[in-house]
């Protein structure tokens, strides 16, 4: 095929982008945090999605973060993924063209999700507009229509983007995700981005993952991950229930996964490196709540 696999495997975070305590970017701590990934045996990043806060961030400090994960991975990490999506194409084209003159191994992009593509058609043409400015970078889609409200078939749009995108890389996936593993799974990088659900995924044939919780449960991941792949499926079901344990505490408190804010702090608290409030529409946390979930994590023996 004419499909360009970018190989990735195992985990990838879905990184926090730092912030000062005024909602500036803190980027300094980046090499840390790299570190940190490392040391938890997670080699992958996927920079600027819904944990990075990607489009509460403008497009000078989408480029910044970038460079900057870019610069810290060297040497360390091994695949950079740089999410470039936004409601408007030249907006999404020129943080591409950054992303991968600045070094990215993968480039991803969500759909348009204000004025929606309501075909395939125009979702590939959109696509093919991005893919165009990456010369031979994979382009990966971002599927997640509980946030976009695009929800095509994704079996149907991998067909498409074989006959029109050389580069197409691969689909970061929350759903239609065992049909593309079976047909696909070997041709591109079809990660999944559901952490509570991942050993079923693994099972489906899925080698590589992208969440959130990578970034401080790394250890218990990486775990669910060699246990699927070594075949234990009774030892990965265990390990994933706590992974769905402690999912379940978080969206008790009405803090569904996405919540970034709480996450950021969790992971400030876990790691101790310190991640800074969330920007607006999701802001920071009130000390109490975190207080309260704490005690539920304690409660799972989370700490």
């Amino acid at each position: 095929t004419s499909m360009k696999n970018p190989n990735v495997k195992g985990l990838i975070a879905a990184p926090f982008t730092p912030m000062k305590e005024n909602g500036d970017l803190n980027l300094s701590v980046l090499n840390d945090y790299v570190d940190l990934l490392v040391k938890q045996g997670v080699y992958n990043v996927y920079v600027n999605g819904t944990t990075g806060e990607g489009l509460s961030i403008n497009k000078e400090e989408r480029k910044l973060a970038a460079e900057k994960w870019i610069q810290a991975g060297k040497g360390k990490l091994r695949c950079i993924i740089v999410q470039v999506g936004t409601c408007n194409l030249s907006d999404t084209k020129d943080l591409a063209k950054h992303a991968a003159s600045a070094g990215a191994d993968v480039i991803a992009t969500l759909p348009p999700f204000f004025f929606v593509p309501k075909t395939l058609d125009v979702l590939v043409d959109y696509l093919a507009e991005v893919a165009n400015q990456i010369a031979d970078v994979p382009l990966m889609y971002y599927h997640i229509p509980e946030m976009t409200g695009v929800n095509l078939d994704m079996e149907k749009l991998i067909q498409m983007a074989e006959k029109r995108i050389p580069n197409f890389g691969g689909i970061k996936f929350s759903s239609e995700f065992g049909r593309c593993c079976a047909k696909y799974g070997d041709q591109l990088a079809l990660c999944y981005g559901k952490d509570e659900q991942v050993a079923a995924a693994y099972m489906l044939g899925c080698k590589a993952a992208v969440g959130s919780t990578y970034n401080y449960c790394g250890i218990l991941n990486n775990k669910i991950y060699n246990a699927c792949m070594n075949g234990d499926y009774n030892a990965a079901g265990k390990l994933q229930n706590k992974v769905a344990q402690f999912i379940g505490v978080l969206i008790d408190h009405e803090m569904a996964g996405l919540d970034v804010a709480v996450n950021k702090a969790l992971m400030t608290k876990v790691t101790g490196l310190e991640m800074g409030p969330a920007r607006l529409p999701l802001g920071a946390v009130s000390k109490k709540s975190m207080e309260i979930i704490i005690e539920d994590l304690k409660k799972i023996d989370f700490f």
